[in-house]
């Protein structure tokens, strides 16, 4: 009787062993020469992706987002504590992408299921406070638009103190500074022909791009490093990146490492959406609205609420955050409900607060009441709704105030 020998031990400290755990798999129509190629350029990428990974006693819940090829699910599973909940995005639309990887080398067999949906602009079909761990490896440098909106879907499906794992490409890496000296492109080529749309890199980010973008939303970090993943290729590489690790570093404060790596953490604060300069263009971000919330916070979401016309943030009476309007300022809500007022808390100003439905061009008057806030305390001013509102749709919140006014909230109730 020939008793079966025991499958090759699997550590994630031995690549060899990891190599050959990820090139045991098979699935319909796999390409032996393409699967090598992809696991040897990957595999220095997963490492360090797993590092950054917490491993908790208790079994927790993760989102991978972007799941395909599943290389890091693989190792996920099998060495981090987690149920893992699993994402694609399908050019053609299809709600999921399953697929069946077998290694009979390991005795394993597992049926991925996906859950297709858009990251940059759908919401997360998860409910608040879900996981303890989100991963976003090696996507937002394929976002077109805008990541805000992903992060802030991130943000409220993971738990309190939950994390977030980021990978993505270092733009001001020593390679791309060196084929930029030399006269070469630093762009990626197009991807005609690629299975998935959007895979070519569209925006990269610099370490401290990074670093602003995610504590400005509410993000605390516990841990971010620009790592070189790659040998360099030939001396002449090696000695530029020494001299720009360990040099130009040092008067620039740069970070000039391939890639980018972070865990950060949900706090009890609520998520902020912010739009850095340095990211956004301001002159097209004014037209920029994308009502979403019965609530809107000046200092947290207001950005995606409000028209044009407004002043910067500014500290109000008793330290609130505020905008101040111009002559007319225009914001926007969404209330899922039958809604009766709209409440705007307001100082130093005075005029005419009115609640308009305009969806789809139609103007409908649904209330108004004058006010009169006094400079250094906060006014609640109630608006009444009418029943021609129609819940879900937008509803437009205009303050007639000559001269402007401070506004530090706006709800529907």
């Amino acid at each position: 009787m020939t008793v079966p020998s025991a499958p090759p031990p699997v550590s994630e400290r031995d690549a060899e062993s990891l190599t050959r755990y990820l090139l045991s798999f098979r699935w319909p129509f796999r390409n032996e020469e393409v699967h090598r190629i992809l696991v040897g350029g990957g595999l220095p990428l997963w490492r360090q992706v797993l590092r950054f990974v917490p491993n908790p006693k208790e079994r927790g819940k993760a989102l991978e987002l972007g799941s395909p090829p599943f290389h890091i699910t693989l190792m996920l599973q099998r060495f981090r504590n987690y149920d893992l909940s699993l994402t694609g995005f399908a050019a053609d639309g299809r709600p999921e992408i399953e697929q069946t990887l077998e290694s009979p080398e390991y005795g394993e067999t597992y049926d991925f299921r996906c859950t297709c949906f858009d990251a940059e602009k759908d919401r997360f079909p998860y409910a608040d406070n879900t996981f303890d761990l989100v991963t976003w490896c090696e996507v937002i440098e394929h976002l077109t638009e805008n990541p805000v909106h992903t992060l802030s879907e991130i943000y409220r499906v993971l738990k309190p103190g939950g994390a977030l794992v980021l990978s993505t490409p270092n733009a001001s890496r020593a390679d791309s500074i060196a084929n930029f000296l030399a006269g070469r492109n630093i762009y990626d080529p197009y991807h005609l022909g690629a299975p998935l749309k959007g895979s070519r890199h569209s925006r990269e980010y610099t370490f401290d791009e990074l670093e602003d973008l995610l504590e400005g939303c509410g993000y605390a970090i516990d841990r971010m490093a620009d790592i070189d993943i790659y040998a360099p290729e030939g001396r002449n590489r090696r000695a530029f990146r020494w001299l720009m690790n360990n040099a130009v570093a040092k008067v620039t404060k740069g970070h000039y490492k391939y890639h980018l790596f972070v865990r950060a953490r949900k706090t009890e604060q609520p998520f902020r959406w912010y739009f850095p300069e340095r990211l956004f263009d301001y002159g097209h971000l004014a037209f920029h609205m994308a009502p979403r919330d019965s609530t809107v916070v000046f200092g947290q979401n207001e950005v995606i609420h409000v028209a044009m016309g407004w002043h910067g943030l500014d500290d109000g009476p008793e330290g609130r955050k505020c905008r101040r309007s111009a002559e007319v300022g225009d914001i926007y809500l969404v209330n899922p409900e039958r809604g009766t007022s709209a409440t705007v808390t307001l100082a130093n100003g005075k005029g005419e607060a009115q609640a308009w439905h305009d969806n789809g061009g139609a103007l409908v008057l649904l209330g108004s009441v004058k006010f009169d806030a006094p400079a250094g305390r906060w006014t609640e001013v109630v608006i009444p709704v009418s029943a021609d509102y129609v819940p879900g749709n937008p509803l437009h919140v205009r303050l007639d105030a000559p001269g402007g006014v401070d506004v530090a909230r706006v709800s529907t109730a």
